[in-house]
């Protein structure tokens, strides 16, 4: 019973948060567009709505994976080649295993750095 008085508090609390934060954010814009139209500017070209230009980069997502992809097929073939050939016969291959995809993948990344480099100049 009382866990739930408790959390009935909690999530009030982070509620009444929310809303105040609003609230003030709201009353701050109103008093900052009265003072400017106090001041004779225009408020209309500020608060204009603003073009986003966000364009997903699906070449690095593609090329990380793809890097993440080889990493965990190397790591697995590695793996059984060095248990086949009795070299890791009592360790643990779950370092090597993570070691290589993570190798893999960094590799990916710096390769989807430079390969989407020149494209950002322009």
């Amino acid at each position: 019973m009382g866990e739930d008085i408790i959390l009935a508090i909690i999530w009030l609390g982070f509620f009444a948060a929310v809303f105040l934060g609003w609230y003030f954010y709201i009353q701050a814009r109103n008093k900052e567009r009265m003072s400017l139209i106090e001041k004779g500017k225009d408020v209309s070209e500020i608060y204009a709505k603003r073009e986003i230009k966000f364009r997903v980069p699906w070449l690095k997502i593609g090329i990380i994976l793809t890097g993440f992809s080889f990493g965990w097929l190397a790591a697995f073939i590695i793996s059984d080649v060095l248990t086949s050939a009795k070299i890791m016969r009592n360790y643990n291959e779950a370092p090597l295993i993570m070691g290589i995809i993570f190798l893999f993948t960094a590799i990916s990344i710096l390769v989807a750095y430079f390969a989407d480099k020149p494209k950002s100049k322009q």
